[in-house]
């Protein structure tokens, strides 16, 4: 008898782009990639360090399984949060067959384990974008404001200068431009969080 895993989708947002709620739990979930993703590389390329040094022991195996576990425990947070944030709910993987050999075998502790160093490089890429992106969006819309108070609050375009009224408006229309494509953008990051889920998170 087969069975065959699937991928639920949970809708949750209504409206569109800064109107959209969702536009904003995904931001919340590409901001927090940065942190939990360098926690999650840095504690499992540390256990998988040890882990070999010590395969010839008779410590590293059981290392190694708790490894694994450690990393089912973080899929199960991460599928939350996906739930939570993006909407994206998958079903948890099977347990892992009985006995030591069973659980090194464990495909889902594997992908999970994946997940969890890809999610290193991948926060770093997708937080780093988000914040960048909203940061700059709302500097510029908030320029006027604050101009004054800069030792050169002229705008310079490679060997243009515009300062004064042209540079307060040519700022907030930037910032305008940019917050309207930043729902765009947080939601295609939101998508590659969603590939890593569905893929490795099942």
């Amino acid at each position: 008898m087969t069975s065959s895993t699937t991928t639920v989708r949970v809708r949750t947002g209504h409206g569109v782009g800064l109107l959209d709620p969702a536009t904003y739990r995904r931001t919340l979930h590409l901001l927090a990639d940065l942190p939990i993703g360098l926690v999650t590389f840095t504690v499992f390329t540390t256990l998988l360090s040890v882990s070999a040094v010590l395969a010839i022991t008779l410590i590293g195996v059981p290392l190694l399984i708790g490894t694994l576990y450690t990393a089912r425990l973080m899929g199960r947070m991460e599928r939350a949060r996906a739930r939570a944030l993006l909407g994206v709910g998958t079903p948890a993987p099977r347990p892992a067959r009985p006995g030591w050999r069973g659980r090194l075998a464990d495909a889902a502790g594997w992908r999970t384990l994946a997940y969890g160093l890809l999610l290193g490089p991948v926060g770093v890429l997708t937080a780093t974008l988000t914040l960048t992106g909203w940061s700059t969006a709302l500097g510029a819309l908030s320029f006027p404001a604050y101009a004054w108070t800069l030792d050169d609050p002229a705008l310079h375009l490679g060997t243009v200068t515009v300062s004064g009224l042209p540079a307060d408006l040519g700022a907030v229309a930037c910032g305008l431009v940019l917050i309207a494509v930043m729902p765009a953008v947080v939601r295609l990051l939101a998508r590659l969080d969603a590939v890593l889920v569905r893929g490795l998170l099942r």
